[in-house]
């Protein structure tokens, strides 16, 4: 024992480490090896059972599916989508079924009889499908074929629900056995790991008390630095072993974070700079950008297009086409309002006007197929909204909502205050659509509907569509009153 002791206190730090590893490391290595690959031919085989047991529901509930599409069949009329939905059932069936049949070596002779009468079966059922389906889509019903498919099927469904009742006993069976094994095992490699351990543990005594003075001094030395002392005198050590050029280097370490402090605070005061000289270029981008759609928009001249209409209707006055004059005369206005107001927010009875001038056009298109009501509040005519919101709900209840009436449609808009808010509603008797919830249905909201929702939310207000399918549709805005309007 004092020889071992004497070679111990000869032996350099690296070598002491090194025998205190191997003593550890090594059976740790062996252990957890043995346990990884038990661990792996677990899960493979666990996976193995599971997808073999999910492989054989997917087809049974394939085969359901598929006999229910098949039920189907005589209600539906050839080249319909009953039809396809049926192939589309048995495509799904046959997928299944490749991914259940290829033999697994763990099968039992149960499972491999049944796997190859079914398979039999399913050949059989899908040749006579063939010729039911070819002779069902020339118009030809056989009703002895289909009622032989339907005893099939049903077959198919007994002998698959058998197969996942055998695969299920079978996968039982095989997780007990291999369950017990792997705790048997367990046992045994728990014992191993716990001699190790002792032995570990004597001999990390050992190297603690060679070691444990000259690290904790250089850990307080550490201590004192983290706390931002990095004047403080060198770390001294007699010894050249390793604990010597541990104390070395952590002087240098020292030496080493004093400069990286200083260093890192000029990068730091240099890396604002370039947020800030980045900050400043994204500005003048935005403003380049802002430019840029300002001159897009000023190459349209406004007042060409208003003159011009107002030209067309002189003319349409003068060759007495009264009708046809006013008709230019509201475009006309509708164009001004369009492209000469530049606000985003206008007064409501501004919004009312151009409104009106739309509705004049319509009515002048749709004649009496489409009758226009308007009850406005006067409470709510100051108040500011944003540009173009109810133009586009008329339109939406025009092109929509008329559109399954040749006769009596009516479109009423209505202003009210409701609270603090101003309320709008657009109401049509049209043909309506079917929905879950508020908003609108699929497939008919368009671009403008999504615009007025995002400027509605934007100053508070909110945006709602309400429909019954055969009744009407009903659009309403919520739109807050500022303070010092709740007067009105």
């Amino acid at each position: 024992m004092s020889l071992f002791k004497q070679h111990w206190a000869k032996m350099s730090i690296h070598y002491k480490a090194v025998t205190l590893c191997c003593t550890f490391v090594v059976p740790i290595l062996v252990t957890v090896g043995i346990l990884i690959f038990e661990f792996s031919f677990y899960r493979v085989e666990t996976d193995r059972i599971l997808s073999e047991y999910a492989n054989c529901i997917d087809y049974a509930n394939a085969l359901r599916a598929e006999s229910e599409m098949f039920e189907t069949l005589p209600l539906a009329v050839s080249n319909s989508q009953e039809v396809d939905a049926y192939i589309e059932a048995c495509s799904k069936t046959t997928s299944a079924w490749e991914l259940l049949v290829p033999a697994q070596k763990a099968d039992s002779e149960q499972i491999a009889l049944l796997k190859q009468v079914i398979e039999r079966a399913m050949d059989r059922l899908r040749v006579q499908q063939k010729y039911f389906l070819d002779d069902f889509t020339a118009g030809c019903f056989d009703a002895d074929a289909y009622s032989h498919l339907q005893q099939q099927s049903a077959y198919l469904i007994g002998y698959a629900d058998q197969l996942m009742n055998a695969v299920l006993l079978e996968g039982r069976n095989r997780y007990l056995d291999l369950g017990q094994q792997f705790a048997d095992q367990n046992i045994i490699l728990s014992i191993v790991a716990a001699l190790g351990c002792v032995v570990f543990a004597l001999l990390v005594l050992v190297l603690i008390r060679s070691l444990i003075l000259p690290v904790r001094q250089i850990s307080q030395a550490a201590r004192r630095v983290a706390d931002g002392e990095y004047n403080i005198d060198d770390f001294r050590y007699p010894a050249s072993d390793e604990i010597g050029v541990l104390a070395a280097s952590f002087n240098h370490m020292k030496r080493q974070i004093a400069q990286t402090i200083h260093a890192l605070e000029s990068e730091a005061a240099l890396e604002k700079s370039l947020r800030q000289q980045e900050t400043e270029a994204a500005r003048l981008r935005q403003l380049v950008e802002e430019s840029r759609f300002a001159q897009l928009q000023s190459q349209i001249n406004p007042h060409f297009l208003f003159n011009t209409l107002q030209s067309v209707a002189s003319m349409a006055q003068i060759e007495c086409a009264m009708v046809t004059g006013d008709m230019v005369v509201r475009l006309a206005n509708f164009f001004r309002y369009t492209l000469e107001t530049d606000e985003s927010m206008v007064p409501l009875v501004r919004e009312l006007a151009l409104l009106r001038d739309y509705i004049s056009l319509q009515e002048l298109r749709f004649g009496e197929r489409i009758s226009f009501e308007m009850e406005c509040d006067s409470r709510c005519d100051t108040l500011c909204v944003p540009k173009f919101i109810l133009q586009p709900l008329v339109e939406n209840a025009i092109v929509h909502g008329m559109r399954s009436r040749d006769t009596g449609g009516r479109i009423r808009i209505i202003t009210s205050v409701a609270g603090s808010y101003c309320r709008i509603q657009v109401t049509d008797n049209g043909g309506g659509f079917a929905h879950d919830d508020g908003d609108a249905a699929p497939g008919r909201r368009s671009i403008g509907l999504r615009n007025i929702t995002s400027r509605v939310q934007l100053i508070g207000g909110s945006f709602r569509i309400y429909s019954i399918l055969g009744l009407g549709t009903t659009a309403r805005l919520l739109l807050p009153i500022p303070k010092e309007e709740d007067k009105l």
